[in-house]
């Protein structure tokens, strides 16, 4: 890796989270935003469909690319809208991968799988020395206005990290959030910004 980037001038991300969380969405705003500055963009979902509460995954590979899946341990970055989505992603990292996700953990809904603690993820993070963001994305999308704008929140918080920089920036994004509009458009543009403020980059 160069610069945070994969080699070739390409950006592997995947997206994870359950059906409902707007993961498509996400990887909808950032694909055409990158595509507005005449970047290729390869978007693909995997792991069931998205419908709400089924587990799902979107890759989406900006630059020097050929084909649409991230492949295993080439990761540039997990953005994850659930913990556990997270950790289930992780064959997809390596040790420069940047784990990014909301500290919401979902219950399973069959009875009698025991769920595990935010603390006891965090842990299993730091095992794999991995540069890892934790933030409320639904608490920070809920002083926006709207928990629906979670994912919004994890574009922008993404965005901070600076993994997207070659290829576009803060206003790009913001502009195409915009250019969508929809009765949402003020609170996806709190989302936005207070995602971004809400990553300490060190």
């Amino acid at each position: 890796m160069v610069n945070g980037l994969s080699y070739g001038g390409s950006l592997n991300i995947v997206l994870a989270g359950v059906g409902g969380q707007g993961l498509l969405t996400f990887a909808s705003i950032l694909a055409s935003a990158v595509l507005k500055r005449n970047f290729k963009v390869l978007v693909a979902e995997t792991h069931g469909l998205s419908q709400r509460g089924g587990s799902i995954r979107v890759h989406v590979r900006i630059g020097d690319v050929d084909a649409p899946l991230v492949p295993i341990r080439l990761a540039d970055a997990i953005v994850a809208l659930e913990l556990i989505e997270a950790v289930r992603s992780i064959d997809y990292a390596n040790r420069n991968t940047v784990i990014l996700a909301s500290k919401q953990i979902l219950k399973p809904p069959l009875p009698g799988v025991k769920t595990p603690s935010v603390d006891e993820v965090l842990s299993m993070f730091k095992e794999f020395n991995m540069k890892t963001y934790i933030i409320d994305a639904e608490e920070i999308a809920l002083k926006a206005g709207s928990n629906l704008s979670a994912n919004i929140v994890m574009l922008g918080a993404l965005l901070k990290t600076g993994m997207l920089s070659r290829f576009l920036d803060f206003q790009d994004v913001e502009e195409m959030i915009k250019d969508i509009g929809g009765p949402l458009l003020e609170v996806n543009l709190r989302a936005l910004r207070n995602g971004y403020e809400a990553v300490n980059i060190n």
